[in-house]
């Protein structure tokens, strides 16, 4: 467990020298969700992102992943995303962003404990920001998996439409806060059903662009996360949100994509081989 936190720490931390340069961003983030009362998740994920483009990047989100389930607990590596993502400012009235990104997960994390799916996920995001006056920012945004299951966030129903709607203001010129709700839309998956949440979340710009965040979020339902907190540092933290990186959902679901299986029994997370 203790080489494993190294190895994700490291991988964020062998980037830090570049968190300032055009083309490389890093950030890390902490995170802690209660599903039930039986079933939570801590996480610690870092995103690493370089832009080949100014309107294109590319995105890699390793995750250190502890689950507990039924008083049952297990740690280790979780899947892997890959993230490939484009973005352009539309012309006219308050400034429309469009993006969208294909997203691949890499079955790294151990299956058989459910730390992972065991299988390469695809999915896609797409999303879009307006600024309609000074400091305020609207957006929505949807991300669906189209192959296997690990490319959604483990907040959402594996086979069910994300979608976010979103707004934060510039409180001042280092603070930003934001509310915003997420749904689950389409069918659900047979063990796990549709979400619906309310969020908040602030950031602080502590130099550049380097800055510091949290968000929380309540479940409305109770197929919903119960609730979920999460702290960042570093300069990037929605690698796989093609839009809007003041948004508090998409920092939240970025933390919790390691794959984690909330459907798994609680025979099967107290499997001695994990």
């Amino acid at each position: 467990m203790r080489l494993q936190l190294a190895i994700v720490v490291l991988f964020a931390g062998g980037c830090a020298t570049s968190l300032t340069g055009q083309s490389l961003t890093a950030g890390m983030t902490a995170g802690l969700a209660h599903f039930n009362a039986a079933q939570s998740e801590q996480t610690l994920t870092a995103v690493v992102q370089v832009h080949p483009r100014s309107w294109f990047s590319v995105s890699a989100v390793p995750s250190l992943v502890r689950v507990s389930d039924s008083g049952v607990a297990h740690g280790g590596l979780g899947d892997l995303p890959l993230v490939a993502a484009a973005d352009h400012t539309l012309p006219g009235a308050w400034s429309p962003v469009i993006g969208a990104a294909l997203i691949t997960t890499l079955p790294t994390g151990n299956a058989s404990c459910g730390l992972g799916n065991g299988a390469v996920g695809v999915g896609l995001a797409g999303g879009v920001t307006v600024t309609p006056a000074d400091k305020w920012q609207l957006s929505a945004g949807a991300s669906h998996s189209i192959g296997g299951v690990g490319a959604q966030s483990t907040l959402s129903a594996p086979h069910a439409t994300a979608l976010q709607l979103e707004g934060s203001l510039g409180v001042t010129d280092r603070w930003t806060a934001g509310v915003a709700f997420g749904a689950d839309l389409g069918s659900s998956d047979s063990t796990q059903p549709l979400s619906r949440v309310v969020g908040a979340g602030t950031s602080y710009r502590v130099a550049g662009d380097l800055a510091l965040t949290v968000d929380a979020s309540r479940g409305l339902t109770s197929g919903s996360p119960q609730w979920v907190l999460s702290v960042g540092f570093g300069t990037v933290f929605v690698g796989a949100s093609p839009v809007n990186p003041t948004s508090t959902l998409r920092r939240l679901r970025t933390g919790f994509v390691g794959g984690v299986k909330r459907t798994r029994s609680a025979a099967k997370a107290g499997i001695t081989s994990c």
